[in-house]
């Protein structure tokens, strides 16, 4: 019977047999600011073990300085959060990519749909990580993702 083969990483373990979903920054804020957010997340089934949730070190410092920058969170308490919902969801925190050359193929593609800089190595992450799906809201960072064989869920704006 064949082995089945975990990947393990500074935070956890990150199994190579589940689809991997990614959240980009929005979605944690949503998590952190809307209930309503947090009944369509589970209303949705996003959770595992049914889906394998992950993010980025990058998402969760743009979270972080959102929720500081503006709505006047402390550090303290936007860490407690951030660190609440990452356990509530059991969202896994990817291990950092070293940006190489190929990072060019993301900007190439995002200038086209004028992506944000930000967003150049967060989806470079998501696509060195091999991750499948990609829960998003903005338009340029799903056409980017779509053009480089990423599957992108819209999130809708709870604000």
């Amino acid at each position: 019977m064949a082995r089945k083969r975990m990947v393990l990483s500074s935070s956890g373990v990150i199994g190579n047999l589940f689809t991997k979903y990614g959240l980009d920054t929005n979605v944690l804020v949503d998590l952190i600011l809307y209930p309503k957010a947090v009944d369509y997340f589970k209303k949705r089934g996003y959770s595992f073990p049914d889906k394998f949730l992950c993010t980025l070190s990058q998402c969760i410092g743009e979270c972080k300085g959102v929720l500081i920058n503006r709505y006047d969170y402390s550090e303290d308490r936007a860490n407690k959060e951030i660190d609440r919902t990452l356990e509530e969801f059991m969202i896994e925190k990817l291990p950092n990519v070293v940006i190489e050359d190929d990072i060019e193929v993301i900007e190439e593609i995002g200038q086209k749909y004028e992506l944000n800089d930000e967003d150049v190595p967060i989806i470079y992450g998501f696509w060195k990580l091999k991750v499948n799906i990609i829960v998003v809201r903005d338009n340029a960072f799903e056409n980017t993702c779509k053009e480089l064989n990423i599957n992108a869920i819209r999130w809708p704006s709870f604000s």
